[in-house]
């Protein structure tokens, strides 16, 4: 893992190959298949890990402070330079490959939502969140904004970022007064 790693952020996803990893690992490349059946397979546990052992975001109590440190998480999380440099070749590979399927990913999606499932059942307790929230549909929103503003857009204010889709957030998930 610590070679794939390696790699990725110095010649970057493209320039990856199971021969390369098998060199810098000193190990033959058989070895490397034995485990992983492709170089996305390999890159993605290097990358994201299948640690899910990991304990979520400490909580505050405060809603909106909760979703702000999930929020800049994600952000920091998508501007870790292995992450970056693993993200967009795996994007690619999936979209040449439809059946391409990394296991570990059902297993960091679902970490990630129950924690953010979590946070929304905290907020909607604390009165402030409306117990109704598509938790799938927020994951959607949270993921792929910050993916799109850490990798895509290009900006690197995460401040500006994580405060902007956290306001966005709480105008549409605020409890509402009862008429």
């Amino acid at each position: 893992m610590a070679a794939t790693r390696r790699l990725l952020t110095d010649v970057g996803y493209d320039q990856v190959s199971m021969e390369s990893i098998a060199r810098a690992a000193g190990v033959s490349r058989p070895t490397i298949y034995r485990r992983w059946p492709s170089k996305a397979h390999v890159v993605f546990e290097a990358a994201f890990g299948t640690d899910s052992g990991t304990t979520g975001l400490p909580r505050s109590g405060d809603f909106e402070t909760d979703l702000r440190e999930f929020v800049r998480g994600a952000v920091a999380f998508w501007r870790e330079p292995v992450v970056e440099a693993a993200t967009m070749g795996i994007l690619a590979e999936r979209r040449r490959d439809s059946e391409l399927h990394i296991r570990t990913q059902q297993l960091l999606d679902d970490r990630i939502r129950a924690e953010l499932g979590a946070l929304i059942r905290d907020g909607a307790e604390q009165g402030v969140v409306r117990p109704d929230i598509d938790t799938d549909t927020l994951f959607n929103v949270l993921v792929g904004t910050t993916f799109y503003g850490a990798l895509v857009d290009g900006r690197d204010d995460t401040d500006r970022l994580v405060d902007t889709l956290c306001s966005l957030v709480m105008q549409g998930a605020q409890a509402r007064e009862k008429e």
